[in-house]
């Protein structure tokens, strides 16, 4: 049900919010990866009325009582009747949702790129079409960065057109200043809570997670639904809190749906350019309506198809790195400029994408390759990914949370990437497991070899500590030790002091190695692979261990290697594979 204020809007046949509404897929680009995920706004929307129709006939909110809209604050409408709570929430859901372009986020990237930077003058063209305190509001979701809050500056230029539309956009108002001011209201609780309920219920089918949620299971039980949407701590709200967390990682931020947004971010932008380059004669505020609502002629609204086998990148090797955000001012505030920076570093090969959750409570970074490389090539561009992503790791780590939700920051990185590397180097893929004691951590990333090998001693002396008896790890440690000792370096150097098994398809090990020196800058050798014998006879030390790796781990290894493959003795402790670049 739409009430009659809402309605008036609604049904405006200048606006033709309906059609506009069935036009915007809800899930954006997500919807190239996830074939099924191509519902609209408009079921969003209509979702969210059919929560506050039922809030209102089932609850004691006041949903259908009316109310004079100065308690926002606001000046006094011209409307003639008073406006009750379910009419306020009805024009929340559709103030957030008609701004949005037809691929959502991936647009919105852009627009607030081309915003922030104020490229041709789009910035100040658009402010000359906004009213009243719409300057104000652009300029303070401008400065705070959230890209994901722009379709509400759309929304307020798309009610700035005409004279009749004054009481929504003063509402519009009203309300986007209390959401980028982080207030809240009896009206604005509820709206988020339904808005949450809403989305979660329909993405949940498209995610990877064992779960999926009914809508009719969830308003079983009418009194309990309205209950706990009533608390201020809610048990059933965090069932979704938590279920949204999920979504985040397997749906919006899963690392195919990243690069397929930003895939079409660079396809959105260079329309974009062609488009400005065609109208520079056109007025400003023409020009930034025909962007926002000219569907015949917007580059964000034209039609954009590809298919499974048309998607250019490797999309079962990625590397991805997940930040929790402590120090938000030292992440990108432009994401889609840094997009452009790197995209550029790396080169075509190469595929990228980095964003926010919509909480801004994590950052995250994904990189891919052409799936048409040849594996000479596909190592030579993984090592330049790396390097790059441990740039930025070596960056926001700073000012991210030591914990993520499957470990230690540092852990999940350097495995992550160590990962990613031998996926891309070894003849076929296997799956990486890594093994160390509980409660330590022994990957370390530092520059130079004296700064390493101090690290690697202060390791040694906490496992000889805690693990005095365990003589064959502390051997294995020492190798290590000793193999950095012969490498005169200054530039970065992640050490693995642990176990690394490659484990094939049918689950077996087929592989083992007793830890690595990883040197990905380093002009003449990408790692070494140690691996380490205990032995009474120190002369037969080498020999076995040097056996071993010829027997197990240097088959692994696509033949084109074979030049750069040198396997030597660590003296008193075993062998190394060394590969060159």
């Amino acid at each position: 049900m739409i009430y009659p204020f809402v309605n008036r809007l609604y049904s405006n046949s200048k606006l033709q919010i309906e059609p506009r509404l069935k036009d915007i897929n809800q899930l954006g680009a997500i919807k190239y990866i996830h074939n099924g995920a191509h519902y609209t706004r408009y079921e969003y929307v209509l979702l969210q009325f059919m929560l506050i129709n039922f809030m209102k006939n089932n609850s004691e909110w006041g949903l259908g009582s009316k109310f004079n809209f100065s308690f926002l604050e606001n000046p006094v409408l011209s409307y003639e009747n008073k406006i009750t709570g379910g009419e306020i929430l009805e024009l929340i859901v559709l103030f957030g949702n008609i701004g949005h372009f037809r691929e959502t986020f991936s647009s919105n990237k852009v627009w607030f790129h081309y915003l922030f930077t104020n490229k041709h003058d789009l910035r100040n063209s658009l402010k000359k079409g906004l009213k009243s305190n719409g300057k104000t509001l652009l300029d303070e979701m401008l400065n705070s960065a959230n890209s994901y809050k722009i379709q509400w500056i759309n929304t307020l230029f798309i009610l700035s057109r005409s004279e009749k539309l004054n009481d929504y956009r003063l509402i519009c108002e009203r309300v986007f200043d209390k959401i980028l001011s982080n207030k809240s209201d009896k009206w604005l609780d509820l709206y988020y809570k339904i808005r949450k309920v809403s989305y979660v219920v329909l993405d949940s089918h498209y995610s990877h997670i064992p779960i999926s949620i009914s809508l009719q299971n969830v308003l079983f039980n009418e009194n309990l639904f309205v209950d706990e949407l009533s608390k201020y701590s809610s048990g059933l709200m965090g069932a979704f809190d938590r279920v949204n967390d999920l979504l985040e990682d397997t749906l919006y931020l899963e690392n195919n749906t990243l690069l397929m947004g930003t895939y079409r971010s660079i396809d959105i932008y260079t329309k974009v350019q062609k488009f400005l380059e065609n109208n520079q004669n056109t007025r400003a505020i023409s020009k930034v309506n025909m962007l926002i609502n000219d569907e015949n002629t917007s580059p964000f609204y034209k039609d954009f198809k590809i298919s499974d086998g048309e998607i250019p990148w490797d999309k079962e090797k990625n590397l991805s790195i997940t930040f929790f955000v402590k120090h938000r001012d030292h992440f990108p505030r432009d994401v889609f400029q840094k997009e452009i920076d790197i995209g550029r570093k790396l080169g075509r090969e190469c595929y990228i994408a980095f964003n926010f959750s919509p909480s801004f409570s994590k950052y995250r970074t994904v990189y891919s390759m052409n799936k048409g490389l040849d594996h000479n090539k596909k190592i030579i561009v993984c090592l330049k990914i790396i390097r790059v992503a441990l740039e930025d790791y070596m960056l926001y780590r700073k000012y991210s949370y030591d914990d993520v939700s499957n470990g230690r920051l540092e852990e999940v990185a350097i495995k992550k990437i160590i990962t990613y590397f031998f996926r891309n180097l070894l003849a076929d893929d296997y799956f990486c497991e890594f093994e160390y004691p509980k409660n330590t951590s022994p990957f370390i990333v530092e520059n130079g070899c004296k700064k390493t090998i101090k690290k690697v001693d202060d390791y040694i002396d906490y496992y000889e500590l805690h693990h005095p008896n365990d003589k064959d790890a502390i051997h294995e440690l020492k190798a290590v030790r000793a193999s950095l000792e012969s490498i005169t370096y200054k530039g970065l150097i992640i050490v693995y002091l642990g176990s690394l098994r490659f484990i094939n398809n049918d689950k077996k090990s087929v592989c083992e190695l007793d830890g690595l020196i990883f040197t990905p800058k380093h002009k003449d050798e990408n790692i070494r692979v140690i691996e380490a014998k205990n032995l009474r006879k120190k002369q037969k030390r080498y020999v076995v261990a040097a056996k071993q790796l010829e027997k197990q781990f240097i088959p692994l290894l696509p033949n084109f290697l074979t030049n750069k493959i040198v396997t030597e003795e660590i003296e008193g402790f075993g062998a190394q594979t060394k590969i060159g670049k």
